[in-house]
């Protein structure tokens, strides 16, 4: 019936045996008519909230109906849909039941529900014995209107909420969508509280819950009671932020790439902000990706770099690898990886069938065997390019200013040999025709092509002294500086003799020992482990004292074939760089050295790789190889043009790339 017609029936309503009339409503806006339309007929409004002891006071069954009883005169009672809407289904029934049996036929008592008309029909009145006689039940028409209520048993911090009993009583008054409920009676009762005609119920048993219902956001972390504390906070930081601009914020980043992700997971102490951060993964990744799949299965309290380098090798998945191989290579630009990644790689990597793929040249184990997979033919340029630039900057060739043509071919076939461990033949017939006896080394060593740092003009502070700088090095010095924005020209230039420090001083520049330093300090050579060692340092001192108009010099190179020779040439008292090299009296000449009076004394030296006593044990220099011999003039100035990409002057004829470290 409409309100109008309501009206009517109340004007005309008689004093019945049964005094209890039930008015079903599913619009709390009909509230107002209807406290009109019985004050206009003298009935007494009464308010649940005013019988309550306390803001928290609940109301039950016998309670509810006592109240009820005890009313004088005709009344209607606004609230009670409020209370028996938590009531459960045997409450629900015992309530109507105990209250349609009240005599009183001098008063009339009305009792609204609102948005309990379903409920009601279902569960008391198509169940009650006397419902054909009974016709005091009158259904108001009015067009439905939900609301959705949120029942939360924490706290939260919104304003929107009904803290107490006495707040939800008064709901009808003003009722408000998404409105959150935390009273701890109704927290309680809310297992009984069931969606009806009016509105509908969300019980939030915790935080994750709150944020995906009633927050409307999403956060793909299952929920644990340890995480509390990180639930709590989320909710707080969310409110009025996304997960994405609150993370953006807190780092000061632009964008939340793997690789940034991963940086500040492994650099951040606050253990929420790496669960956020999982979270956020989860969110946004790519589920079929290498990233999702190491988050998801990681805690915050796992190292998240080990994860990424190492959980493909107990799932292995080629589609992966290049995700992979992009985030550790972003991850590592400029770090190193922890001695745990290398020792933990090198023994997942021994027995691996799949190793050249997994390779990503960023650790020194991986770096080593590149090496020997470029010297096996296994790998190739376009390979070491991308995982071992380092290598490929060593193999390339550079032009000299004051180019020797053979210099090229010795050391294109140098860097060959050292990269195999083997000397090929082609080297040791350059060697032999260059340094067959005395005469013959003089012929190529006094050519005047070289050049003397003393033809240059300078500055002394502009000068780098790179102690054991060998010509082996200048293509990974001219790559190094065109990449970083610099160019530089390269000259050929010569060590006086012996090949020793103490004969090639350069007073007044800035010495580097750190390349000569780790030659000495070896106790063998080994191969290929040396060779990415020695790259790392050369490439370290150009990263510490790369600036415009620089000038780099060397002393001395040194011999990586020094220690592959088996036989005994001789004994010499005295000598000096294993071997190399050795003060003595009288002049002595041989195929294998010869004694001069150089600047420096009456000196004899090595021709070739056999070395005065015993082979050497580790890379040495002293002798007159042209690996010893032969130094560079490196002048450095910043560059007027733009280089996107490494440039060599001469390609080799085939043959490889790659990058560190911490949730």
């Amino acid at each position: 019936m409409l309100l109008k017609e309501f009206d009517e029936r109340i004007k005309e309503l008689k004093s019945p045996r049964y005094s209890i009339k039930i008015v079903l409503s599913n619009n709390y806006n009909d509230v107002f008519e209807i406290k009109k339309i019985f004050s206009k007929h003298n009935y007494q409004l009464v308010e649940l909230k005013d019988y309550q002891k306390n803001e928290n006071s609940w109301f039950g069954v016998s309670a509810l109906l006592e109240i009820i009883k005890n009313l004088q005169k005709n009344s209607v009672v606004f609230g009670v849909s409020e209370i028996v809407r938590f009531y459960n289904d045997e409450e629900f029934f015992t309530f109507f039941r105990s209250l349609f049996e009240i005599e009183d036929s001098i008063k009339n008592i009305f009792i609204p529900l609102f948005g309990l008309e379903s409920r009601f029909n279902q569960i008391f009145f198509n169940n009650f014995h006397r419902k054909n006689e009974y016709n005091y039940v009158y259904k108001i028409d009015s067009k439905n209107e939900k609301f959705e209520l949120f029942v939360v048993d924490f706290e939260v911090p919104f304003e929107n909420q009904l803290q107490t009993i006495k707040d939800w009583l008064e709901f009808y008054k003003k009722p408000q969508n998404n409105l959150i409920c935390s009273p701890k009676p109704l927290v309680y009762k809310a297992k009984n509280l069931k969606s009806d005609d009016l509105i509908q119920v969300y019980k939030i048993t915790n935080q994750h819950e709150f944020i995906e219902k009633y927050m409307h956001k999403k956060f793909p972390i299952d929920y644990r009671e340890n995480d509390i504390e990180y639930w709590k906070r989320l909710i707080v930081d969310i409110k009025n932020s996304s997960i994405e601009q609150l993370l953006k914020n807190r780092f000061n980043l632009h964008s939340l790439t793997p690789s940034e992700i991963l940086k500040e997971i492994c650099n951040e102490n606050d253990l929420y902000y790496k669960w956020l951060m999982k979270g956020y993964v989860l969110s946004q990744e790519e589920k079929d990706s290498y990233f999702y799949e190491v988050i998801k299965n990681s805690d915050v309290n796992n190292v998240l770099i080990e994860k990424v380098w190492f959980d493909i090798f107990d799932d292995y998945n080629a589609k992966y690898l290049s995700q992979r191989y992009e985030i550790l290579k972003e991850f590592y630009k400029d770090k190193k990886p922890s001695i745990k990644i290398e020792e933990k790689l090198t023994e997942l990597l021994k027995n691996f069938e799949h190793k050249i793929a997994m390779l990503t040249g960023t650790t020194q184990v991986e770096k080593e065997y590149i090496v020997q997979f470029y010297a096996l033919n296994k790998v190739d340029d376009r390979y070491i390019e991308k995982y071992y630039i380092d290598l490929k900057f060593y193999i390339d060739d550079v032009e000299f200013i004051n180019n020797i043509e053979w210099v090229s071919d010795y050391f294109r076939e140098y860097k060959e040999s050292k990269i195999k461990n083997k000397i090929s033949y082609t080297l040791k017939d350059i060697l032999t025709e260059k340094n067959r006896n005395q005469d013959s080394f003089f012929t190529w060593y006094t050519n005047t092509a070289f050049k003397d740092i003393n033809e240059f003009d300078f500055d002394k502070e502009k000068v780098l002294w790179i102690d054991g700088l060998g010509i082996e090095w200048a293509g990974i010095i001219k790559n190094y500086c065109l990449q970083k924005g610099y160019d530089c020209e390269i000259y050929l230039s010569k060590s006086k003799i012996p090949t020793i420090t103490k004969c090639n001083r350069f007073e007044g520049a800035k010495k580097i020992n750190s390349l000569d330093n780790y030659i000495h300090s070896q106790s063998s050579y080994n191969y290929p482990k040396s060779l990415v060692e020695e790259i790392d340092i050369v490439k370290d001192i150009l990263n510490d004292y790369l600036e415009d108009e620089l000038i780099i010099v060397s002393d001395h190179g040194f011999s990586a074939f020094c220690s592959f020779q088996e036989n005994k040439i001789n004994s010499f008292n005295g000598d000096e760089h294993e071997g190399r090299c050795a003060r003595v009296d009288k002049l002595l000449n041989d195929d294998n050295y010869f004694s001069y009076d150089f600047e420096c004394g009456r000196y004899l030296v090595s021709l070739n790789h056999n070395s005065l006593n015993n082979k050497t044990r580790r890379e040495a220099h002293g002798g007159v190889t042209p690996e010893e011999v032969i130094v560079p003039i490196i002048k450095i100035y910043k560059s007027h043009k733009t280089i996107n990409k490494p440039i060599s002057t001469k390609q080799k004829k085939k043959k490889g790339f790659v990058e560190e470290e911490l949730f």
